[in-house]
């Protein structure tokens, strides 16, 4: 699931629970859609979020190559999903915290 909420000029995407390739099929067309609708940048909240998947990873790639590297932030990550940003090594092509 994921919510949308505009802050200081961003897209605050909210997820909850976890980005399984089953979960991010549902709605990454509507995301997208969101994104390009809204032309602003991007934050990608995963404070509700235990788990993801290679395909969350490959959505923050695709959302970063449409806007910029630069326009995307990941927040709020717990331990485990910290690591899955480190050992793909997506934490030094993306703002991870």
């Amino acid at each position: 699931m994921v919510r949308f909420t505009v802050e200081g000029g961003k897209l605050v995407c909210h997820f909850a629970r976890r980005l399984d390739s089953a979960n991010c099929v549902k709605w990454e067309e509507w995301l997208f859609e969101k994104i390009r609708e809204t032309k602003s940048p991007v934050v990608f909240d995963l404070q509700k979020v235990n788990y993801i998947a290679s395909a969350f990873l490959r959505i923050c790639v695709k959302v970063s190559k449409e806007i910029g590297t630069e326009n995307l932030s990941i927040i709020h990550t717990c331990p485990y999903v910290k690591k899955v940003f480190r050992l793909s090594g997506f934490n030094k092509l993306l703002t991870v915290k």
